[in-house]
């Protein structure tokens, strides 16, 4: 097994190398090194998990998702993939701070709950808007998402309430006045995703029909009262619905997308032959479109199969925790991934409504990355220690 890890890392290095050369014969320079460096950087956080005695068998899909992203970047951009570059070593250094947090056991609920609360309210105060969404802060001449780190936070305190069996008014309090300041800032993607994490790890701790219907008809009302009182949701709802009808404006986007996966066909067009210019936001909204429109449906099918390898690799870390907090916590943060990951793709597809976030590990964006990274690196941790193999 341990043979079979190392030369996959190896035969990975060699597919990157033939990629980043068809970059550099296509678009001239571009910063070969680069990929380089986070290929050593990947190696290094998998020999040192290894060495550390925790399941490292993570490390190579996330290296694959992030490396992925890089070469899609700099085909488009190449300040894009140089600003992920150095995005993707701060969030090395958050995976290796993720391992040593793993290793606790997060008490305090209410004071991960109140840092949640506390984020994005200075969002809401102090934040510049970006897309319809004030969702975005500077300290310090960074610039970043609190948000991604809020959400985290928040799933430490459900994780709590679900083993602790604490009163449901502090979570009502929580939840309402977290979703509150969200919809304030206009930023609902986040706040769908919490929720659906919220309700998973609900029905997987107890299971009953009458809450599994609660859940559905406060999506249902929730989804009429943002699509009554937002007019960006309700843009992208018109535009999810009927795209056709509004291919000059709000629509454009998603038929855009859609074209550009039925042009990929089979095996796509080829690195480099897409028209990703034509799609508004590409680099964070659409690149899976974009990988579909020049790696085909093998490219797509294959990027997925990374991401349920990585899910199937969580669950079965987690599987084997015994502590029921550790449980849920890793669960509500494999969701907080994967569940993200759904709603980004199945919006690309039309199957649900855009909801404008990022694709985990792949698409443009510092903070989601590193946010995502020090997830990992906490799944890792709270997964435990292994015997010497």
């Amino acid at each position: 097994m341990i043979r079979i890890l190392y030369r996959t890392w190896f035969e990975f290095a060699g597919w990157l190398f033939c990629l980043t050369w068809w970059l550099i014969w296509l678009q001239g320079q571009i910063c070969w090194w680069q990929p380089m460096v986070l290929w050593v950087a990947f190696m290094v956080l998998f020999l040192l998990t290894r060495q550390l005695r925790f399941n490292g068998g993570a490390i190579p899909f996330v290296a694959i998702l992030v490396l992925i992203g890089w070469v899609f970047l700099a085909r488009l951009n190449a300040s894009w993939a140089t600003l992920q570059f150095w995005g993707a070593l701060v969030a090395c250094v958050a995976y290796v701070l993720g391992l040593w947090i793993g290793t606790r056991r997060f008490p305090y609920p209410l004071m991960w709950a109140g840092a949640a609360l506390g984020l994005l309210a200075a969002t809401a105060l102090f934040g510049q808007s970006a897309g319809g969404a004030q969702a975005w802060l500077t300290l310090f001449g960074v610039r970043f998402q609190p948000v991604e780190l809020a959400r985290i936070f928040l799933v430490f305190y459900l994780a709590h309430y679900f083993t602790e069996e604490r009163p449901r008014w502090e979570l009502l309090v929580i939840l309402s006045a977290f979703f509150l300041i969200l919809a304030w800032q206009r930023d609902l993607g986040p706040a769908l995703l919490v929720f659906f994490v919220f309700c998973w790890m609900s029905l997987h701790w107890k299971f009953t029909w009458p809450k599994l219907f609660g859940y559905i008809v406060a999506t249902a009302c929730g989804f009429i009262f943002a699509y009554l009182w937002f007019p960006h949701l309700r843009s992208r709802a018109l535009a999810w619905l009927w795209p056709w009808d509004y291919l000059d404006s709000k629509g454009y986007q998603v038929l855009q997308g859609l074209f550009a996966l039925r042009s990929g066909g089979v095996v796509g067009q080829g690195l480099g032959a897409g028209f990703a210019q034509v799609i508004p936001n590409v680099h964070t909204d659409y690149l899976f479109a974009v990988i579909g429109e020049e790696f085909g449906f093998l490219g797509t099918f294959s990027l997925l199969m990374v991401y349920l390898s990585l899910a199937f690799w969580a669950l079965r870390l987690l599987h084997a925790v015994q502590d029921k907090l550790l449980q849920m916590l890793g669960l509500g943060l494999t969701l907080l991934l994967h569940v993200q990951v759904f709603l980004v793709v199945g919006g690309v597809l039309r199957l649900v409504p855009f909801t404008g976030m990022t694709l985990p590990l792949v698409s443009y964006g510092s903070t989601s990355l590193v946010a995502q990274l020090a997830m990992l690196g906490m799944l890792v941790g709270l997964g435990g220690k292994r015997g010497e193999e």
